[in-house]
């Protein structure tokens, strides 16, 4: 009897401890999403920036409130501006092209 209560502890003891990894997902940490789309209307294009990096997309309906939804790859902000002219290789593309 004292095995299977040490197992049950043990096992549920497992349980609560690895339960706090699925609260990463729980949800953004910022206000930042909602903040982008406070005075806008549905479908407006929409930024904001969170840790270094600038997310761009489209204000959304999320439980009767408006929220910033990103459709577009997040962009490194701090790279970007210490990013030298014709470094980008899209850029140099264009240069050549022209």
């Amino acid at each position: 009897m004292k095995k299977i209560n040490f197992i049950k502890s043990l096992l549920a003891g497992i349980f609560i401890s690895t339960s706090f990894f699925a609260l990463s997902h729980a949800g953004h940490g910022s206000n930042a999403p909602w903040e982008a789309c406070a005075d806008k209307k549905l479908n407006d294009d929409c930024t904001y920036s969170i840790h270094h990096q600038k997310a761009t997309g489209t204000c959304q309906a999320m439980n009767e409130v408006l929220m910033c939804v990103r459709n577009q790859p997040l962009e490194n902000i701090i790279e970007k501006a210490t990013q030298k002219p014709g470094e980008n290789k899209s850029e140099s593309i264009l240069l050549i092209k022209q």
